[in-house]
């Protein structure tokens, strides 16, 4: 008897005990967040990891494109290689997409994975920038998350410049295809890079450069943008910055359609002669039209390189030839403060893009021009014009890179914005008139720096005759295509 007693007072406590664990577990599990079966395995990584059910988490989904969201997985703010390796070998374990982000700045927000529930590996904090000033030719090694603004500023600092946009947020990393306003002279960002550091499908940090996986140092160059693993560092061959730069403006007459034909008609004449050190938008808005121009050089050496321009241009309304140092220029072309410049920053906002290239020949004729026009008038949405001028270094053949587009007068960006949702009624007018634009042009390419999810064909648009090649690329380095987002390279077509 006693010991059926004990018995039961053993069975009691417990008793007792499950329940109290079960009540903790229920109420763990209301309290306590619920997280991917993978945050275990990315507890290695060094830095930040942010869970949607994080009070940051909010916020730092939020880039410049508000137009699309996707809500990821989880943040892994990697701050060096291993964090990076770590987290791509987790991914594969957990057979997760995972897609990196450098400075968010997709527009159609491929940098969140263009969907919800991926891992994002954002490289931001791996941001450090070595320049070698001894080595032949000049190098700066900059870590992917860098933002251009950083970069021009410490580059510039110590002498030295890369062709580069000038959006001061945008990341080095979606960025080392870019164009920019010194291209002319010195080729496009990705002509320039020398080497990189790539983590891989299986978590192995590459070197990659011309002799070392010579396939991935010609797709990346130009194709990259997160199709093939994870870029975590550039060497970049860089240049002196000119102790004086020119900043130009000129205003037309924007109602005036003559006038807009003629300074169109003085691009397609004057646009492949005019001086290399020259970088050229012509901007085309509803009520106005201006020219920006960055001449890498004092203002007399600027005015005399744009005489033969300006001379075919009509009859401006206002002029600014300004002598700069080159930082100040870029901050002048780049329509940004200093401080924009100096701590690079996003500022959010609605809007859809197209591209088209107009390649050397005639360029855009006269009904095209009209049809252009006619869309800015009528657009329910605001829409600008941007005719950036190709030519020069850009405009040389590198059958090292998958940049193809070497044939360009001018790339064409259409943009529509507002601060308020665009309508769909907007969005469905831009893609209608960009798909009936194309074929009015001599060609059918556009720019895969401004990504467009809408766009048919966007294979040979992007890449043309080589798209083949960088699928066999892609099937040797990601045969399970662990990289993969909306218009990623795949790996069959």
């Amino acid at each position: 008897m006693k010991l059926i007693k004990q018995l039961d007072i053993v069975l009691l406590l417990l008793w007792c005990i499950l329940s109290f664990n079960f009540i903790e577990n229920v109420n763990s599990s209301l309290i306590s967040p619920i997280l991917p079966p993978y945050h275990i395995c990315l507890r290695s990584i060094e830095g930040p990891v942010i869970y949607p059910s994080d009070s940051r988490f909010q916020s730092l989904i939020i880039d410049d494109n508000i137009r699309v969201n996707y809500t990821p997985s989880v943040l892994v703010y990697a701050v060096n290689n291993e964090d990076v390796k770590n987290a791509v070998k987790c991914a594969v374990k957990w057979k997760t997409d995972i897609v990196p982000r450098s400075g968010g700045h997709s527009y159609e927000k491929y940098s969140l994975g263009g969907r919800d529930n991926v891992i994002v590996l954002d490289v931001t904090l791996i941001n450090d920038i070595t320049i070698n000033s001894n080595s032949e030719p000049k190098t700066a090694k900059i870590g992917a998350g860098n933002r251009l603004g950083n970069i021009y500023v410490k580059l510039s600092e110590a002498g030295f410049l890369i062709p580069a946009g000038t959006c001061p947020s945008v990341g080095i990393g979606g960025h080392a295809l870019g164009i920019g306003y010194c291209s002319r002279t010195y080729g496009i960002t990705c002509d320039n890079v020398i080497s990189m550091e790539m983590v891989n499908a299986k978590g192995e940090l590459l070197h990659i450069d011309s002799t070392s996986h010579p396939k991935l140092f010609f797709a990346l160059r130009g194709a990259g943008g997160g199709s093939y693993g994870i870029v975590t560092s550039y060497v970049f061959h860089i240049h002196p910055a000119p102790p004086q730069a020119t900043y130009m403006r000129f205003a037309f007459n924007r109602t005036n359609l003559a006038q807009v034909h003629q300074l169109i008609f003085a691009l397609n004449e004057v646009g492949p002669l005019i001086d290399n050190k020259i970088g050229l938008k012509l901007r085309l808005f509803k009520t106005s039209l201006i020219a920006t121009v960055l001449y890498l050089g004092p203002r007399t050496e600027a005015k005399n390189a744009m005489k033969d321009f300006l001379s075919k241009a009509p009859e401006r309304i206002s002029s600014e030839y300004n002598q700069l140092t080159f930082l100040e220029a870029i901050i002048a072309v780049a329509d940004v403060s200093e401080y924009d410049m100096y701590h690079p920053s996003h500022h959010p906002i609605f809007f859809k893009l197209k591209s088209f290239y107009v390649n050397q020949g005639e360029g855009l004729n006269q009904a095209a021009i009209n049809d252009l026009v006619d869309f800015s008038n009528r657009a329910s949405c605001e829409v600008l014009t941007t005719f950036d001028l190709y030519g020069g270094k850009i405009n040389i053949d590198r059958h090292n890179t998958s940049f193809v587009h070497r044939n360009a007068l001018y790339c064409i960006r259409m943009q529509m914005e507002s601060y308020e949702a665009l309508s769909p009624q907007c969005i469905d007018e831009m893609d209608n008139f960009g798909r009936r634009f194309q074929y009015k042009i001599n060609s059918t390419s556009s720019y895969q720096g401004f990504i467009d999810r809408s766009l048919d064909n966007w294979q040979s648009r992007y890449y043309g005759n080589i798209f083949g090649k960088l699928v066999e690329i892609k099937n040797e380095y990601d045969p399970n295509n662990l990289f993969n987002f909306p218009q990623s390279i795949p790996i069959s077509y």
